[in-house]
């Protein structure tokens, strides 16, 4: 197993989840998700959503994910000497699995963000992603992480235009963020060499997916077209400062 250690700032306003408050007049139409402490919260899944998603565009172009695509082929050729096995009752389902891992490997079909899962398929190696939590701050009240924040949104109702506002409850620039990615050794490799040669090239191509973050294209939550979700994130020599609030 590797773990990476991500420190996360954000660079725009962001707007994570969708978080329905009380309503209240003048109160807000849409919250980011916070914690049991009232903090802004990232939860795993919708930042490994948001790698999911770029890993998928990286891999596109020739000569990314390779290694990546390597292990899951090698993956999935081992689920299927599992499963064929006599020892396997073979169900309808466990058949139509297999059908649909054959026609993967005999097609251009193998894809690194099978690393993240494979739908239909359990028990896998795959990639882990902890919440993101508040870095804590002793000079920073609950308040000070959000910004009110409104938007027009322009619609068409019986040939008329019409103006609609909408006020937003989300992430302030400059929060900064804790949490872990974590990767499970294969477990169809019993040599302990070969696993940390495998795990270190994934490592390196999850950490450049990662990077992406950075040059400002990808972005994580709701309403990126109206410029939310932008932020940085930084690894291990980078978590020195502050404390997260909770442990991941």
């Amino acid at each position: 197993m590797f773990e990476i250690k991500i420190k996360l700032t954000t660079e725009s306003c962001c707007l994570i989840g969708n978080q329905t408050e009380s309503f209240s007049v003048g109160g807000v139409d849409q919250s980011t998700t916070v914690d049991e402490n009232g903090r802004p919260i990232i939860h795993g899944s919708a930042f490994k959503g948001a790698l999911r998603n770029i890993v998928r565009e990286l891999e596109k172009k020739e000569g990314n994910m390779e290694e990546t695509k390597k292990y899951v082929k090698r993956l999935i050729e081992k689920i299927l000497e599992n499963y064929k096995s006599e020892d396997v009752v073979k169900t309808e389902k466990i058949k139509k699995m297999i059908l649909n891992l054959e026609k993967k490997l005999g097609s251009n079909e193998l894809k690194a963000e099978y690393i993240f899962g494979m739908e239909g398929v359990n028990g896998l190696p795959r990639i882990f992603c902890s919440d993101f939590r508040v870095i804590e701050s002793k000079d920073k009240k609950i308040d000070d992480y959000f910004l009110i924040d409104t938007k027009t949104c322009i619609e068409e109702v019986n040939g008329n235009i019409i103006s609609n506002p909408r006020t937003y409850k989300v992430i302030k620039p400059g929060v900064e963020f804790e949490g872990i990615i974590r990767f499970y050794n294969p477990f169809f490799i019993e040599n302990e060499d070969e696993i940390k040669k495998i795990e270190v090239h994934i490592e390196k191509e999850l950490k450049d997916a990662l990077r992406m973050f950075n040059e400002g294209i990808y972005g994580i939550g709701n309403s990126k077209s109206r410029g939310y979700g932008q932020i940085r994130v930084a690894f291990d020599n980078d978590q020195k400062e502050g404390k997260c609030d909770d442990k991941v």
